[in-house]
């Protein structure tokens, strides 16, 4: 907008050449005007509150990573042998006592994928609201199969249960959050015999033709209506399977304008989903 503001003030924008490009800039500020509007009603598809305040520094440096202060991270904490078996935990630097605890499983489809590339700006603000939050690798295709993946992911429940009171959460208060192919794993974490899950939340998740069949905690499903790698008619049918297999409340959004892997960056509507999973925990 300044450039075509600046080239229109000194004249540049009298040729053809410069009309087509002032057209061409102004559709594109119409683009982004649309974009915007689609990301705004995230909130009221989530039912968030309205007073909602954004952390409109973060978002405008986006994709730049915006420093938490408040914020420490303990890397590469070992859940098992081998390579890929670690995790991060993250709590907040006067670490708070006996809060809500969020384990989150990245996407990539099992074959790739890794504990720093989704989530980020929800464990930000997650871990700035008090809780403390953990997201663990698991080995990848095609080295291992899924079997070993899901010990994986069973070995870095049972590693955060034993070891959170460390870093001030409650064993009694985990959350499990899965990124694609990682919301998979979370539920199937349940079915292979993960207990005391108080929750679970998965966003632009692969489901596959998972069922439950052990009794499921609270779930909120979260999916962008764009999304192309895995079709939102996919998640709708997976919800439907979840809800007439499980008596406890399933809960699922779809977000205007959402594609695949809606929160790699600090976003109006990777915000909002920051505060609907808040409010669900």
């Amino acid at each position: 907008i300044a450039s075509t503001l600046l080239a229109l003030a000194q004249g540049n924008l009298d040729s053809t050449g410069g009309v087509i490009v002032g057209v061409v800039a102004l559709v594109e500020l119409l683009g982004l005007v649309v974009i915007v509007r689609r990301a705004l009603r995230a909130d009221a598809a989530l039912h968030n509150p309205m007073t909602t305040r954004r952390p409109w520094r973060r978002i405008l440096m986006a994709p730049l990573p915006a420093i938490r202060r408040d914020i420490v991270r303990v890397q590469n904490l070992p859940y098992g042998e081998g390579p890929r078996r670690n995790l991060d935990v993250y709590h907040r630097r006067d670490r708070p006592a006996g809060v809500a605890v969020v384990l989150h499983f990245h996407g990539g489809g099992f074959h790739s994928g890794n504990k720093r590339r989704e989530a980020r700006p929800l464990i930000g603000h997650l871990v700035s609201q008090g809780m403390v939050c953990a997201s663990a690798n698991y080995r990848l295709r095609p080295h291992v199969g899924y079997e070993e993946q899901i010990a994986d992911g069973l070995a870095a429940i049972e590693w955060v249960r034993s070891h959170v009171r460390e870093y001030g959460g409650d064993p009694e208060q985990i959350f499990l959050v899965g990124s694609s192919a990682g919301a998979y794993l979370s539920i199937d974490a349940v079915n292979a015999g993960a207990d005391g899950i108080a929750g679970i939340v998965g966003r632009y998740g692969y489901y596959g033709d998972l069922v439950p069949e052990r009794p499921l905690p609270p779930t909120l499903v979260i999916h962008g209506e764009n999304d192309l790698l895995v079709r939102p008619s996919h998640a709708r049918e997976f919800v439907e399977r979840l809800r007439a297999g499980s008596s406890r409340p399933v809960e699922y959004v779809e977000l205007s304008g959402g594609h695949h892997a809606f929160d790699l960056y600090e976003s109006i509507r990777s915000n909002a989903v920051n505060i609907a999973v808040e409010r669900f925990i």
